[in-house]
């Protein structure tokens, strides 16, 4: 398994709980290569990956992504927007160039996710075959004004950039990099809400395979039944049945932090809270401290979870709001 992430020094303690998950639950696997593109990360930072490798007998390997942001500003000029998220989040468009030749198929993952079983199935998916040159797994909780932005249409699924399988050759071979420069550029400027998964979504319309809800599962899914995705998303239900769903909900692979609720943040009452913690444990960062000055937004998060449960409609109308306080 070929593994990539990329990730900022604020983000490296993170990274490090994820690859942990990934190592410990996948320890059947002969060989797993993981490559981070690092963009600033500090000498002690790449000492504790290092050290992490070798507690697993797994290798890992960082790209130092030298003057990342000066490079994208002299490829982007003014377009160059990222919407408020750090400039490391389009790391992944370029992933293909910064590994080795004989790397076929790469299987991204975003640093705040913990693995919590095997992904070789996962891996083991065909792509050419299909006519796909990625795999990934929907967002039923995308805006509608984003999916609008970016030219879907509305049987048209959106997915989401956590976690990418990637058919390297195809991807190479159909200059998708280049696409995605291109569509930035076209932009003239003009932020995205989510700048590289927006990309993704619209350069890669119809060449993206379908994969189980449980490969990329948003912790705060466990507060939304699979009846309201359908409804906030009418084209959900023809891409992943209820089955699958309540699957995914009841033994995720991959769960990912999206939203606020952050499980290292102190108030967190996130519900994988232990089993990020857990993984922890395993790092160079066990004895890192919460965050700490959020505790009145956790709680306020924690409290819109719950009511979700009972009342979907109340957060839709809030992300509503929160979505047109970020245009």
């Amino acid at each position: 398994m070929n593994i990539v992430y990329n990730c900022n020094e604020r983000f490296a303690v993170h990274t490090a709980v994820s690859i942990a998950s990934l190592f410990d639950s996948n320890r059947a696997e002969e060989k797993i290569r993981v490559f981070i593109l690092g963009n600033g990360l500090s000498t002690e930072s790449v000492k504790g990956f290092g050290e992490l490798a070798e507690s697993f007998g797994r290798e890992i390997a960082i790209t130092d992504l030298r003057d990342y942001e000066a490079a994208l500003r002299l490829l982007f000029g003014r377009e160059l927007n990222t919407g408020g998220f750090d400039v490391t989040v389009l790391a992944r468009l370029f992933a293909a160039s910064h590994l080795p030749d004989e790397v076929e198929k790469y299987l991204y993952l975003d640093a705040d996710t913990v693995v919590l079983s095997s992904l070789k199935e996962l891996y083991d998916t065909e792509l050419p075959q299909c006519g796909c040159i990625c795999a990934m797994v929907p967002e039923p909780t995308i805006y509608e004004e984003t999916r609008q932005e970016i030219g879907l249409e509305d049987d048209m699924p959106y997915y989401n950039s956590g976690m990418l399988l990637v058919d390297r050759r195809a991807w190479e071979e159909e200059s998708i990099t280049g696409a995605c420069i291109d569509y930035y550029k076209s932009l003239g400027g003009k932020g995205l809400m989510f700048p590289d998964q927006d990309i993704i979504n619209h350069v890669l319309t119809g060449k993206i395979k379908t994969v189980w809800q449980g490969y990329n599962f948003f912790s705060n899914y466990c507060y939304q039944s699979y009846e309201s995705l359908c409804r906030r998303a009418a084209w959900f239900s023809a891409v992943m049945s209820r089955e699958e769903y309540e699957r995914a909900a009841g033994e995720p692979a991959v769960v990912h932090f999206a939203g606020a609720e952050r499980p290292w943040i102190r108030g967190s009452r996130n519900p994988y809270r232990a089993e990020y913690y857990r993984f922890r444990s395993m790092t160079p960062w066990a004895e890192t401290p919460p965050e700490k000055g959020q505790e009145i937004k956790m709680l306020a998060y924690h409290m819109m979870n719950v009511v979700t449960r009972y009342c979907p409609g109340a957060r839709e109308i809030i992300s509503g709001l929160y979505f047109r306080s970020r245009k």
